[in-house]
């Protein structure tokens, strides 16, 4: 127990200083600036019909001119309607400027090769990567362009957020992709930052060709963001956060519970590849911190002595939910009280399963089966 109270002293305090340095965020208003940056918004795609017709159309009301950005959309083997969608889409939408590629298979990796494949057809200043079952906000570029008008960045990570439901699961999504968000974008507030999410990420495009980011991880199945942010933080560029309410995109939660472990051993399985070590370290750390805690329920069962299991929950449940207030003040979720705690307690659980499964790198992605 002594080993299990240290590390969870040890992670209560990592994860404090974190929060900490999120909540030093401020906010701010956009200043009357005329716009004057250019951006590419490369979107791969793969049997998303269902979610096309929504992303596209928040596509359409960006607050941005015309004349300063592209869309990309790499159409990646889909099996449905999907490029279909895109292209009358893109009839309906002649003021844009809408490139509509297949994905040219140039790597192992999909979707890196899907950015890619945009790459060869990309001129603007800035290129933003996002996804295609998420929703853009209004003032998403005049973020990112006011952003860059004041802070010279090679990269910017921005925030995210998952789309609230009633099902039981997508409120778990809500919530720990909130928690990722503080820990992730508070790391940029130090001299290194841990990771970020691709489904709103935006890169310096002279920047990314000339340092040739994905050479070192071309052929890993997922984690072009993350490993793209190491290649820039190694190679001494400028990385930064953009950090408001209204730069967040929204995105979609997984379905059930089958489609959210795939996904979470996904992002997992790849975390042997990461060249940051503290990110490693980081990720064994709360790893093994929930797998303590579902270890001191069954000692404590065994041995119905409560005295260590009442103590080592109520202190680690105590501090992430002082990070979902903080999140949550941020992202202003609707979910009670009771949804928190719930989710709070199961977190454990449900975290050490995923973890346990990731150590043998199976998983399903877009209709495909990988192994990492």
């Amino acid at each position: 127990m002594g080993f299990l109270s240290l590390l969870i002293l040890i992670y209560c305090i990592v994860v404090l200083l974190y929060t900490f340095r999120f909540k030093a965020y401020t906010s701010y208003d956009l200043e009357d600036k005329s716009p004057q940056n250019s951006f590419s918004i490369i979107i791969p795609f793969r049997n998303e019909a269902q979610h096309l017709p929504y992303f596209l159309r928040s596509i359409s009301t960006l607050n941005y001119p015309s004349s300063l950005f592209k869309i990309v959309l790499v159409d990646d083997h889909s099996e449905d309607n999907s490029k279909a969608i895109c292209e009358r889409w893109s009839t309906e939408n002649t003021r844009l400027k809408i490139s509509i590629l297949d994905n040219r298979d140039l790597v192992r990796s999909p979707k890196k090769s899907a950015i890619l494949t945009a790459l060869d057809v990309v001129d603007n200043d800035y290129i933003l990567t996002t996804d295609a079952d998420c929703l853009l906000p209004e003032e998403w570029l005049l973020h990112y362009d006011w952003h860059l008008q004041n802070n010279a960045s090679d990269l910017v990570a921005g925030p995210i957020k998952t789309i609230e439901d009633v099902k039981f699961w997508a409120k778990f999504q809500v919530l720990d992709t909130m928690s990722l968000q503080v820990i992730g974008l508070a790391s940029f507030k130090t001299p290194n930052a841990l990771f970020c999410n691709a489904a709103n990420l935006c890169y310096k495009t002279k920047t990314l060709k000339d340092i040739q980011a994905f050479d070192k991880h071309k052929d890993i199945t997922s984690g072009d963001d993350v490993f793209n942010l190491e290649a820039f933080q190694k190679h001494g560029k400028e990385v930064r956060a953009l950090v408001h309410p209204d730069a967040t995109v929204w995105t979609k939660a997984e379905e059930n519970f089958w489609l959210l472990t795939q996904q979470r051993i996904r992002w997992a399985s790849k975390a042997k590849f990461y060249k940051n070590t503290f990110l490693k370290a980081l990720g064994v750390m709360v790893l093994l911190t929930n797998l303590g805690l579902v270890l001191s329920l069954i000692i404590g069962f065994s041995s119905l002595d409560f005295k260590w299991f009442w103590w080592l929950w109520a202190f680690k449940l105590g501090v992430d939910f002082y990070v979902l207030h903080a999140g949550n003040r941020f992202f202003q979720t609707k979910l009670c009280l009771r949804d928190y705690l719930v989710m709070l307690l199961i977190y454990p659980f449900v975290s050490t399963y995923f973890g346990l499964l990731a150590l043998k790198g199976n998983f399903t992605w877009k209709g495909r089966d990988y192994r990492v």
